[in-house]
């Protein structure tokens, strides 16, 4: 395997798993989940959690390069990451709406996706800051 093909595919890991993981969960009939009812929103909370993983853990994989590169690959880095979440919340809800029986796409998941999106990126540039 190339040297660059190796370093892309060890560096995309951690985020592409999550995905994977979110997948799965996304394609889970709704039957499997609990039913929490006195705690309103807690789906929400849970979309947003998975969202700020995914997006910490796909720059988590590129801290070497983000940290030697300049500005510009680090402002590029966290825009595709911030893409990438919205992109993925975005057909993750529309596979739930359209393609899983007992399951329905919904846009306030889908901003808690995006939501959690932003957060993943913070807390990572937060934790990047800081080691530096």
């Amino acid at each position: 395997m190339p040297k660059a093909l190796d370093r892309l595919t060890r560096n995309s890991t951690p985020g592409l798993l999550c995905a994977i993981i979110i997948l799965i969960l996304t394609g889970l009939p709704g039957s499997v989940f609990p039913h929490v009812k006195p705690i309103v929103g807690i789906d929400k909370v849970v979309h947003a959690c998975m969202y700020a993983v995914f997006a910490f853990l796909c720059l988590w994989g590129y801290r070497e390069p983000f940290a030697s590169n300049g500005e510009a690959y680090r402002k590029r880095a966290l825009l595709i990451t911030a893409l990438i979440g919205i992109g993925y919340g975005g057909i993750t809800e529309l596979i739930q709406e359209y393609l899983v029986p007992t399951r329905t796409g919904d846009k306030f998941d889908f901003l808690a996706d995006c939501i959690g999106t932003f957060v993943g990126i913070l807390v990572f540039w937060l934790f990047f800051k800081k080691r530096k």
